[in-house]
């Protein structure tokens, strides 16, 4: 579902969240390719430890985090599928 998304960082800051330094990553996910003439964007933010945050830049890996939350978000947890079930 999410195999055409470039996924990129558009801005972040660091917050200090129940006394541990995070940073917010505000993202965009953009698809220009799955559908002729057409361009499908997904923009959020989350919060990531700023160590982590740090190294998957180093490592250049930040885009692969950010797909990794997008896919968890739209992702239903095996519970709530069944509770539909019944």
């Amino acid at each position: 579902m999410m195999a055409n998304y470039e996924f990129t960082e558009t801005s972040s800051r660091n917050i200090t969240e129940n006394g541990e330094q995070m940073r917010v990553v505000n993202y965009r996910g953009k698809d220009d390719s799955s559908i002729p003439n057409t361009v499908l964007n997904v923009d959020g933010s989350f919060t990531m430890p700023v160590m982590d945050y740090f190294m998957a830049g180093a490592e250049n890996r930040l885009s692969g985090e950010i797909r990794k939350h997008v896919v968890e978000r739209l992702t239903v947890p095996e519970e709530e599928t069944s509770e539909g079930a019944e």
